[in-house]
């Protein structure tokens, strides 16, 4: 076979497999492809609490955005299931300023509870932080 003639099988051959490709590739396009399925949680511990409930107000004055409110003495065990809230103000005033105050990232320990309070404000604030739990 000459050399021209092997050039031109060559090519006729990729030309047929390059045809292939673009024939195929359209058909499979409008096929949906498999999502994979979400994995489920995992549950790594659990507890169960006998503890009486709690509920309790306590307010701070002087208190910066993004500062680390702990209460000790709290009547709480670590990991105790505790929620807090914040608003601004004093007791029995509270919620009358124009600051946007939230509380996050609760942290329960032996007798102490930690709460980040924001208060998206440039200067100290009064706070009152609210505990409810188990």
């Amino acid at each position: 076979m000459k050399k021209s003639q092997r050039l031109v099988t060559l090519l006729a051959g990729l030309g047929l497999v390059a045809g292939g490709v673009l024939v195929s590739g359209p058909a499979s396009a409008g096929a949906e492809t498999p999502r994979p399925t979400p994995k489920k949680p995992t549950l790594v511990s659990q507890r169960s609490f006998s503890a009486t409930s709690l509920s309790q107000t306590l307010c701070w004055t002087g208190v910066n955005d993004g500062q680390i409110i702990t209460w000790y003495g709290a009547p709480v065990t670590a990991s105790q299931p505790v929620a807090a809230s914040a608003s601004e103000g004093v007791m029995n005033a509270e919620g009358t300023g124009d600051a946007h105050v939230y509380a996050e990232n609760t942290t329960v320990l032996n007798s102490a509870i930690q709460v980040r309070v924001h208060t998206g404000w440039g200067a100290p604030l009064s706070v009152c932080i609210h505990y409810v739990g188990v």
